[in-house]
């Protein structure tokens, strides 16, 4: 398994990829049907573009040479956003347990630390996922408050928590 900056080529590997996890897991912000009209293959080409606003690095599968995991962080390129960026991740259920999630975040803190000069980062997951809460403690992230409303799965809304590391030195 090898962690990579997403790179234009990988492409049709990240539609394949959100197409399998988006049917495996109720975790992420976007329902499977959604996908064909929030993402297209011009888009997905472009998701390390704009001025480094947003950087997505994924692990594939050196054997089956698929994308088993992808991380996001992101930024808003105002100057009253730039020292903090937000954070997103997801693993193929298939590959949990392999440390891909660690090793994603690890890319995505020293990407934020090295070429942004960040002080921060926050992130949103559900109340519910104890196993992702866990992985991002472990890396120093914190809650700093809860979000009654995080996502609305078949029609039930879901709490969240809002999670922040600090990069200050």
């Amino acid at each position: 398994m090898q962690i990579s900056l997403f790179e234009k080529d990988d492409s049709k590997k990240l539609f394949e990829y959100l197409n399998r996890v988006s049917i495996q897991t109720n975790n992420l912000g976007l329902e499977q049907q959604e996908l064909q009209s929030s993402f297209d293959l011009e888009k997905i080409k472009h998701l390390n573009d704009k001025l480094q606003a947003s950087v997505a690095f994924v692990a594939q599968d050196d054997k089956a040479a698929k994308i088993i995991g992808l991380a996001q962080i992101s930024r808003k390129l105002r100057i009253r956003y730039m020292n903090q960026a937000e954070f997103a991740i997801s693993v193929d259920e298939e590959c949990w347990g392999q440390h891909i999630g660690s090793k994603l975040i690890e890319a995505c803190i020293a990407w934020a630390t090295k070429k942004w000069d960040i002080d921060g980062i926050y992130l949103e997951v559900l109340s519910d996922n104890q196993r992702a809460i866990n992985l991002y403690k472990k890396y120093g992230f914190e809650i700093v408050g809860n979000l009654p409303i995080l996502l609305t799965i078949d029609g039930q809304n879901k709490a969240g928590k809002l999670m922040f590391k600090s990069l200050k030195k």
